[in-house]
């Protein structure tokens, strides 16, 4: 299954992120959207709970749009079947934030707990 890994700043009313000061600028939350047979489902973190929205038609070029509002986007695939299985010497570490939960989404293996960290790994395996 496509899907779209989406790195921006956080946008949360003014009050800005609570770890703002240690994280890179444009990589300071992260969220995924994939493609079904019905359409984009974008799936995001921010507040604290999944929240789960249906975005635009299959034909739609989500990446383009995510582009053109100024958020650094990766493509990457998801199998269907993939069973994920913890490790703790594998790099299975899940942190409960928007990192995590894109990890567990794609089930992808690694030690990173910051937006830009999972950036350069899902670069890594391009």
């Amino acid at each position: 299954m496509k899907a779209i890994v989406v790195f921006c700043d956080v946008n949360d009313n003014g009050k800005g992120h609570p770890f703002a000061w240690l994280l890179k600028d444009n990589f300071k939350h992260c969220f995924v959207a994939f493609l079904t047979e019905v359409g984009w489902v974008e799936i995001d973190y921010r507040m604290g709970i999944p929240l789960v929205e249906c975005m635009a038609p299959p034909e739609f070029d989500m990446n383009k749009h995510y582009e053109d509002n100024g958020f650094i986007t990766v493509e990457t695939k998801q199998p269907r079947n993939m069973r994920f299985r913890f490790n703790p010497f594998r790099g299975n570490i899940m942190v409960a934030n928007c990192v995590g939960l894109v990890k567990a989404l794609l089930g992808i293996k690694s030690f990173a707990i910051t937006p830009y960290q999972l950036y350069k790994r899902l670069k890594k395996c391009q």
